[in-house]
């Protein structure tokens, strides 16, 4: 039988790695593909990461693929992370990371 302190360390250690993922509507909405992009990304296989701002709506295209997001607007709380989580599948074949700043409109003066 394990010991109640492992299985507790086992526990947090599961709900900490669980909770720093935010959850996909924490990061925006998909846009309409006819909706205006503020910015077009082409994803290339040597894109590694990419950096966009709050509030932006981006048309990411992949190849023959096109995709539209808008990122959240008060995105102080946005960690990186992995684009792939807001393409449709198959549009990514490699790690892109995503940088989210903050939308100047809402910094503190």
């Amino acid at each position: 039988m394990k010991s109640p302190l492992l299985l507790t360390a086992l526990l947090v250690t599961t709900l900490a790695a669980g909770a720093a993922e935010q959850p996909v509507s924490f990061l925006g909405n998909a846009a309409p593909a006819q909706a205006r992009a503020d910015e077009v990304i082409v994803l290339s296989d040597a894109t590694r990461y990419i950096n966009v701002t709050g509030g932006e709506t981006v048309r990411f295209i992949a190849g023959d693929r096109s995709f539209a997001w808008t990122f959240e607007n008060g995105s102080a709380h946005l960690a990186p992370f992995d684009l792939e989580r807001i393409l449709p599948k198959d549009v990514l074949h490699h790690r892109v990371t995503a940088y989210v700043a903050d939308n100047p409109l809402y910094a503190n003066n």
